[in-house]
């Protein structure tokens, strides 16, 4: 028996070091082809949210492994965005950030984020996804699929009168069929502002990639149906004036981020995203 007792506890020692060995070991990092493939991630996120600092500091480490190719939104919708009570200065609530949160919903909750908004194997989540170790992963994958349109931007910004003018040349590398939306959203970061942060708050947390507002419809305008590669594809935007509220809108810390996108029935998959600073 005791013999016995012996080769057990050998065993149980072997498995234990095996497991050691085997969680310690390094995850190779992703192949991504060079290409100019930008990925759109649009963030649910809030100011009341008592996780979502722990999204935020996953998109920052996103953007930090992918410089230059990933463009990212912070939608403060309807849920958990309300300002904190004797806290919150701002409000970064708006309209179409409410109707994009719902347009984008089910999800489990907040912070959730979509990837290029490709349809997702969870019929609970089809498109934001409420686990941030998710996403790394997941902007990984779409990095690595072919690049398949350019897109240019223009911007015009007049200090006197703080207005946008945008420029939008787009151009397929590839025949694209189905129908097409384009979208833009004025995003601003480093913004001081309180968060909630699990049961505490954070007094001067710094929001970044907030949606302050968009310069076309919140799922977006149509864009062109059955694109060809090599077409030339040119769009110029209506004169937008940035709107004069105390500590927002700088245009300093804005940028203008465009997407194409599918529009078909149950597709929105994101071909391409692309940024640049207003200012």
């Amino acid at each position: 028996m005791r013999q016995i007792n012996k080769i057990f506890i050998f065993v149980i020692a072997a498995i234990t070091i095996y497991s050691c060995n085997e969680i310690m070991l390094n995850i190779e990092d992703p192949v991504i082809p060079e290409s100019d493939r930008v990925v759109l991630i649009e963030e649910l996120t809030g100011a009341s949210c008592p996780n979502c600092p722990k999204g935020s500091a996953a998109i920052e480490f996103i953007l930090s492994q992918f410089p230059g190719k990933v463009a990212v939104v912070g939608i403060h919708g309807d849920f958990l965005s309300q300002p904190i009570k004797d806290k919150s200065k701002y409000d970064f609530r708006n309209q179409k950030a409410k109707d994009l949160e719902n347009w984008l919903k089910p999800w489990y909750g907040k912070p959730a984020a979509t990837t290029n908004r490709i349809l997702t194997e969870d019929p609970q989540e089809p498109y934001a996804i409420s686990s941030p170790d998710l996403w790394y992963a997941e902007v990984a994958k779409e990095l690595q699929k072919p690049h398949q349109m350019n897109i240019l931007l223009a911007v015009d910004y007049d200090e006197n009168k703080r207005t946008i003018d945008l420029d939008v040349t787009a151009i397929p590398l590839v025949d694209l069929s189905g129908n097409y939306n384009i979208s833009v959203y004025l995003t601003e970061s480093d913004i001081i502002d309180a968060q909630s942060n699990g049961s505490e708050y954070v007094e001067d947390y710094e929001h970044k990639h907030v949606l302050m507002d968009m310069m076309t419809n919140a799922t977006g305008d149509s864009f062109g149906t059955n694109l060809k590669a090599n077409d030339v594809i040119k769009k110029k935007f209506p004169t937008y004036t940035l709107p004069v509220r105390e500590g927002l809108f700088n245009p300093e810390k804005m940028e203008v981020v465009v997407m194409v996108s599918k529009s078909d029935v149950g597709v929105r998959d994101v071909v391409q995203a692309a940024y640049v600073k207003v200012k």
